[in-house]
């Protein structure tokens, strides 16, 4: 009987420490999208620029199932430090592991994302 409780709040406490934490498996894979990305810019043999992440901001999860097994898709965008004009842009998408999968270059002169309002 007392092994039923203590077995109950240890799958409890597994299933809500990464949200206790703070953890946030998306933070990875936009890191992981990012230093692709930078890699991607430099030239053969030389090392990737220095780069910024701008993030929009914490996102919030409608479940523990929107938590866990999902894939991310980012618009990355490139300015110049010196003058900010854009550079490059490139879509990317990670696994849910935060390995990416998909680093696609996407054209200047594309039309920008709409965002959807909520």
């Amino acid at each position: 009987m007392n092994l039923r409780k203590i077995s109950a709040v240890a799958a409890a406490i597994a299933v809500l420490a990464p949200a206790i934490s703070n953890a946030s498996p998306e933070k990875d894979a936009l890191n992981a999208c990012a230093t692709a990305f930078a890699n991607s810019l430099a030239a053969p043999g030389a090392a990737a620029p220095t780069f910024k992440v701008i993030d929009g901001g914490p996102r919030s999860t409608g479940s523990m199932s929107d938590f866990w097994g999902r894939n991310y898709t980012f618009d990355l965008y490139a300015n110049s430090q010196k003058t900010g004009l854009p550079i490059a842009r490139a879509s990317c998408s990670t696994n849910t592991r935060g390995t990416v999968i998909a680093l696609s270059p996407v054209p200047l002169q594309a039309a920008l994302p709409a965002l959807a309002r909520q």
